[in-house]
């Protein structure tokens, strides 16, 4: 069994200057440049990294939407994040690949059989969409990213009630 799709939602990249970059592909592109803005905290989606509830401060994201797939750009903050894991082991340079899967189990069940891996390090959670970071950069190069559709109000309440209470 695969994935489940071949639908690739986006590639990310992880970068230290994220105008450098963004400006870069705005001039190769020929396109308006796009916008830039901060990771949304936990009152948009929030997050958990090894299990626990992050803040991801001044991780700064632009997306370019193309025709066929959307390119991802992450600059990270100062502090601990995924982005920022990724370019002190690799450098910069793409980060994952993400694919939206009706089924995250049957997901990483093949995830499982095709590199050894059997869990995510990295959720978020939107209200209708969650999505995992997978280490799978030693099988194939890149991590990925599975997302899937579903209600996560409940999940998301719980989060965000643990995140306040820590901060």
């Amino acid at each position: 069994m695969a994935l489940g799709t071949k639908k690739l939602v986006h590639i990310a990249f992880a970068v230290n200057d994220l105008d450098k970059t963004v400006d870069a592909w705005t001039e190769l592109l020929g396109i308006e440049r796009p916008r830039v803005w901060n990771i949304p905290g936990p009152e948009v989606a929030p997050v958990l990294t090894h299990g626990k509830p992050e803040l991801y401060k001044n991780c700064r994201i632009s997306v370019i939407q193309l025709e066929n797939v959307a390119l991802e750009l992450v600059e990270p903050g100062e502090d601990p994040s995924p982005w920022k894991t990724f370019i002190e082991k690799h450098g910069e340079g793409m980060m994952h690949m993400a694919f939206l899967v009706p089924d995250d189990k049957v997901a990483f069940d093949t995830i499982n059989r095709a590199c050894g891996i059997s869990d995510y390090y990295h959720i978020g959670y939107y209200p209708e969409q969650s999505y995992c970071f997978v280490d799978t950069f030693d099988c194939l190069k890149t991590e990925l990213n599975i997302k899937v559709d579903r209600d996560n109000s409940e999940i998301i309440e719980r989060i965000q009630n643990q995140i306040n209470s820590k901060y």
